[in-house]
């Protein structure tokens, strides 16, 4: 097989178990801690294969983000699933380039917050004859159910599902990569 099959193969799995996790993060607002280990298990190949003499740099660069993120998670400010992902994605990219990965999760998770606070301050004003007209329309519908589900979570102010910003971050990082490599400038796909 060759290198190439091999890297696609990886990025393609990373990415789409990425994306199952922010959906479950967003149906259920838990991020399962296996899925994170496959996560983590597919940066170290991707390392291993791309990369081999910085691995270790990668792992020992996820290890001390993970005690970095620990002290939001203690502060309340991040959750412990969100964190322990955000270190398992940094193993995927390049260990210069994890600075830049963070950045562009955070500008998700800047964007997802201020949807989420524009949410809350639009259904917060709602009439409550309004609300109970959404909250009753077609309540079989799985989407519809949802739909009340984070209704009832951003009026109550629970936790923004923050996979999604690490997915967001992630396909920010694909696509500026895939610009490079395009145009030959570097490329760490």
């Amino acid at each position: 097989m060759s290198l190439f099959l091999i890297r696609t193969m990886l990025w393609l799995a990373s990415m789409v178990l990425l994306a199952v996790i922010a959906a479950t993060d967003l149906r259920d607002r838990i991020i399962p801690n296996e899925a994170v280990i496959l996560i983590a298990i597919s940066g170290f190949a991707l390392s291993l294969v791309t990369r081999p003499g910085s691995v270790w740099v990668s792992l020992l660069a996820s290890v001390v983000l993970l005690g970095a993120l620990w002290t939001l998670v203690y502060r309340d400010v991040l959750g412990g699933g969100d964190a322990k992902l955000i270190a398992a994605v940094t193993l995927i990219v390049p260990p210069d380039r994890i600075g830049l990965l963070l950045l562009e999760i955070a500008l998700a998770g800047g964007v997802l917050s201020v949807a989420y606070f524009a949410a809350y301050c639009v259904l917060r004003r709602a009439p409550v004859s309004q609300c109970i007209a959404v909250n009753a329309a077609c309540p079989t519908s799985g989407f519809n159910r949802f739909l009340r589900s984070e209704r009832a979570r951003i009026i109550t102010g629970q936790s923004v599902p923050y996979a999604l910003a690490a997915l967001g971050g992630v396909c920010i990082y694909v696509v500026n990569e895939c610009y490079r490599c395009l145009f030959a400038t570097s490329c760490s796909l």
